[in-house]
């Protein structure tokens, strides 16, 4: 699978997703990158079935199981170390 291949599921299941969150892709594209760089074994499946992927292990597509930074509502900066600290969660 080509690089283009990659970004092209990314972008096309975030836009999709995101549309019908109510969210942004920019985003929702984010939070994917930032998941499965911090949970590298499930990037094969997500490029099959991304779907399936973000629905099976949705605990960990989540902002604080991720690998980046993001702005809070508040517009703090939140680390993932940071969310999960004030989760009560271990880090990974």
């Amino acid at each position: 699978m080509s690089p283009e291949q990659v970004i092209k599921i990314i972008a096309e299941f975030s836009d999709v997703t995101a549309s019908n969150a109510g969210v942004g892709g920019c985003e929702t594209a984010g939070l994917i990158v930032s998941a499965l760089h911090a949970n590298p074994e499930l990037i094969p499946l997500f490029l099959e079935n991304p779907s399936q992927t973000f629905h099976d292990h949705f605990e960990r597509m989540r902002w604080e199981h991720g690998s980046l930074s993001w702005h809070a509502v508040n517009g703090e900066i939140v680390s993932p170390t940071d969310m999960r600290q004030s989760l009560g969660k271990r880090d990974n």
